[in-house]
């Protein structure tokens, strides 16, 4: 291979690397996200609220698995490897800027479902009052709008944290509500995806065309050996 297809080739590896790092990225945000949304499985908005973290780890764990794949195939120089690893590459790419679109596009209506989550909580406050203490421990955050939802009622331990063994109105009126807090969360890391989304698929994009180049370099070399043996 000559020193053209050698830069080539470590720098797709450069590239893998880069994709590793970004598809941890996406597992860590996803998984966040998921974390932070709680024990709120039945709640009918959920399998909704839920598809865009779990696509976006999925996605990450995709392309962390490719991209070792890809580091493999760059150093061994191997063209089954190597071509394999591109057309995998190419429909991440497809799929990467779908998810990015769908985002971008469902970024209201996901916010909105955020909402409605954090109201039914609210709603099931004296049933299942659990799930307003993940909001609250989670997000450091009371009530639905603010401490003033309690007024009429004992605020709860978990207004002033998730180890608190009290609580009154007077500790928690600086806090926000809940409803806020946890759009606020979910809006600026949706950023934060859509941004990490783009970049890795730039990466993809420019790892497929530099695995293309490595397999027809591998390949014209051992069809130059065939024909001179």
């Amino acid at each position: 291979m000559d020193c053209g297809a050698s830069i080539v080739k470590y720098i797709l590896f450069i590239f893998n690397m880069l994709a590793l790092v970004c598809g941890i990225l996406l597992i860590v945000f996803g998984s966040l996200v998921l974390s932070n949304l709680g024990d709120i499985r039945d709640f009918a908005d959920t399998f909704e609220t839920s598809s865009i973290p779990i696509s976006i780890i999925v996605i990450g764990c995709i392309i962390f698995i490719i991209s070792f794949v890809g580091c493999c195939g760059a150093i061994r120089e191997d063209t089954c490897l190597t071509m394999t690893y591109s057309i995998f590459m190419l429909i991440l790419f497809v799929l990467q800027m779908i998810m990015v679109v769908y985002i971008w596009i469902e970024r209201e209506s996901f916010l909105n479902a955020m909402n409605k989550i954090v109201d039914k909580a609210w709603e099931q406050r004296h049933d299942k009052g659990h799930y307003m203490d993940v909001f609250q421990s989670g997000f450091n955050c009371c009530g639905r709008v603010g401490v003033q939802d309690y007024t009429k009622e004992i605020v709860p331990n978990s207004c002033c944290g998730a180890s608190a063994t009290s609580c009154s109105y007077e500790l928690a009126r600086n806090k926000p509500g809940c409803s806020q807090q946890f759009r606020t969360f979910i809006s600026t890391n949706i950023a934060i995806a859509q941004y990490a989304g783009l970049v890795v698929a730039g990466v993809e994009l420019i790892a497929f065309i530099f695995a293309c180049c490595i397999a027809n370099q591998a390949r014209n070399e051992r069809r130059r050996a065939a024909y001179y043996t």
